[in-house]
């Protein structure tokens, strides 16, 4: 939906982009401030407060008419976002049993994939043939399918949230294999997300005349991520260890970027398929790694997880529209190849045993 905002409100690609840093920016600094209050509220209470105050801001959305409006009410989600997904990771971590946790990682990642997707498709769908905010006040009211789930959640989980600290943090990047981890996982998804920003315009570029609801289409490719969620740890088993498989990741997402300087729509649309199942195997890895080398502290892994992870992400949201503004698509492609390339090599500075 940026183009069909962008024109709207009269905006560069880069500034439209800051819908995205609204939201990202706040995900990632909120689990610092989280931690200080999270461990004296249950995790199922937590979940439903922010799930209907996440509902109440995009009905919101229905009265927007000017841009800060738009900024204002993703910068409100940000901050509550992290409540949810923080919450979500360490439930998911702390109910299973080290044999199984990157098992129900990668099933808590397949979920979020195929968020994703229904997001992007149902936003694709209503900008194309109705009021660009109907997709907003629609999700809104879906929210109200989770609120419901909630009842048969677990009121009485342990869920053990440490606050983000200086010390906390430190105790955690001391670990080399952490402090990779993060560097590999800020690499990717800032190259991931500086695609999936930038894509809507450069098809627009190409066609002037594409819908919303057909970039939408485009992200059918998205979906490849559900499998290798479920079975990334299969896969890197089969490769024969992590490293392996984080590489083939990289490989995968560096085919994908060269392939979209073509211009054929086809190629393109099967090309989503090659890059996000890249990034998706490194993500999916990524987090049941961490989560499997976190024998304590492991509320502040998750919580820096996320927190590189979205800021990360706000990063990639808004520079390389500038980018793309000034330099052009080529030049995009570039850079995002070279800071890949860095990506690779944290690869390979891992030390895991087995």
């Amino acid at each position: 939906m940026l183009p069909l905002l962008a024109d709207i409100f009269a905006i560069s690609p880069g500034q439209a982009g800051l819908l995205i840093t609204a939201t990202f920016l706040p995900l990632g600094l909120a689990p610092v401030v989280y931690g200080y209050f999270l461990q004296a509220i249950p995790a199922r209470l937590m979940l439903i407060v922010a799930m209907t105050l996440l509902m109440l801001d995009q009905l919101a959305f229905y009265f927007a008419s000017e841009y800060w409006h738009l900024l204002l009410l993703r910068s409100i989600q940000g901050l509550i976002l992290p409540a949810v997904f923080t919450a979500l990771m360490t439930y998911c971590a702390s109910m299973s049993s080290p044999v199984n946790v990157r098992r129900t990682m990668g099933l808590y990642i397949g979920a979020t994939i195929l968020g994703g997707f229904i997001g992007r498709a149902i936003g694709g769908f209503f900008a194309t043939g109705f009021a660009w905010y109907t997709a907003y006040v629609v999700m809104g009211f879906v929210m109200l399918l989770p609120l419901f789930l909630m009842r048969f959640a677990s009121a009485d989980a342990e869920i053990s949230f440490q606050r983000l600290d200086i010390r906390s943090i430190s105790r955690v990047m001391a670990e080399r294999n952490f402090r990779y981890v993060f560097l590999v996982l800020s690499s990717v998804f800032f190259v991931y997300a500086s695609i999936l920003n930038l894509i809507p315009f450069r098809l627009l570029e190409i066609d002037a005349s594409v819908s919303p609801f057909f970039i939408s289409a485009l992200y059918t490719g998205y979906l490849i991520g559900i499998p290798i969620a479920f079975y990334s740890e299969a896969l890197s088993k089969f490769l024969g260890d992590d490293r392996r498989g984080l590489m083939l990741g990289v490989v995968m997402i560096a085919t994908g970027l060269m392939a979209y300087l073509l211009t054929d729509f086809s190629i393109l649309f099967v090309t989503m398929f090659c890059f996000a199942g890249g990034f998706f195997f490194i993500h999916s890895t990524l987090s049941g790694l961490v989560n499997h080398l976190a024998t304590e502290h492991k509320g502040v892994v998750n919580g820096l997880y996320v927190s590189i992870y979205y800021l990360s992400g706000a990063l990639a949201s808004w520079l390389p529209g500038f980018i793309y503004d000034d330099y052009g698509w080529t030049v995009v492609i570039i850079l995002l190849l070279s800071l890949l390339s860095l990506g690779a090599w944290f690869v390979t500075r891992l030390r895991l045993a087995g």
